[in-house]
C-alpha cells in the first residue's frame, strides 16, 4: 500500500478512435433554421446589450485605501451610517464641511 492509501491503483477501460470532430455547419443552413424559427413564433430572447450592475456612473471613478485606528474607522463608518450616507458620501460631507469653515 502506498503511503496515500491507495493499493495498486485503478484499471481504465482501453480507450477507443478519438470522437470524429463535428462537420461545419453553413451559414445557409443557419439562416433556414433561424427563419423556420421565425415563422414558428420563435423569439430572439438574447439582450441587445450588455449592462453593468449598480447604480449610472455620473463622473470617473477611483479608489482610496487609508489604514488608521479601529476606533477612528468605526466612527466615520457609523458617522455615515446615521446619515444614511455611503462612505464616499460622508468623505464628500466631511470635505464640504471643511471648505466652509475656510471661508
Amino acid at each position: 500500500m502506498s503511503k496515500y492509501g491507495f493499493g495498486q491503483g485503478i484499471e481504465l477501460p482501453e480507450t477507443t478512435a478519438p470522437a470524429r470532430p463535428r462537420p461545419k455547419i453553413g451559414a445557409e443552413s443557419v439562416k433556414m433554421a433561424v427563419q423556420a424559427g421565425s415563422e414558428l413564433g420563435f423569439i430572439n430572447r438574447e439582450p441587445a446589450t450588455r449592462l453593468k450592475p449598480g447604480p449610472k456612473r455620473t463622473e470617473p471613478q477611483d479608489k482610496v485605501s487609508i489604514p488608521g485606528p479601529k476606533r477612528v474607522v468605526d466612527d466615520f463608518r457609523n458617522f455615515c451610517r446615521s446619515r444614511n450616507l455611503t462612505l464616499w458620501q460622508g468623505l464628500a460631507y466631511l470635505l464640504d464641511a471643511e471648505k466652509g469653515r475656510d471661508g
